[in-house]
């Protein structure tokens, strides 16, 4: 796939749910604010499905070099949350990531965006984002 055309590519939501856990709570009785960056990296992982896992192996890795999260509601402990995952923008060896966090209510508790960039072990230098994470994310793929 050319990555020339990044800037005009649409993208797939997806969206995930994580089980929400007694020890996700802090003395306030709602989940920890650490624990959301934890529930944005598990609906990325997921997202990617066994892709990311076979693609691990000897491929580019994703570096995260920027996060934030902007808590909006408490997230109170219930049986599960619900992540919304939307590729925002993609560049030649970097893209964002935008999510939103709700309760099974549907309520926004936070809102978060992350930058990665891709790179190359072996080489020590950044790479080009796979085809294969593009062919995941991307509409009409």
């Amino acid at each position: 796939m050319a990555y020339a055309c990044a800037n005009t590519m649409t993208f797939k939501t997806f969206s995930i749910t994580i089980p929400l856990r007694f020890r996700d709570l802090d003395a306030y009785g709602h989940v920890n604010h650490a624990e959301f960056f934890t529930f944005l990296e598990t609906a990325r992982v997921r997202l990617m499905g066994g892709e990311f896992e076979r693609h691990m192996q000897g491929g580019p890795i994703f570096l995260v070099v920027n996060a934030s999260c902007t808590y909006r509601q408490p997230l109170m402990l219930q049986d599960s949350c619900t992540v919304t995952v939307t590729v925002e923008k993609m560049k030649h060896t970097s893209f964002e990531v935008s999510y939103t966090v709700t309760d099974m209510q549907g309520v926004v508790c936070a809102t978060a965006h992350t930058r990665h960039g891709c790179f190359d072990p072996a080489a020590g230098r950044p790479t080009k984002v796979p085809g294969w994470f593009v062919d995941i994310v991307a509409e009409g793929q």
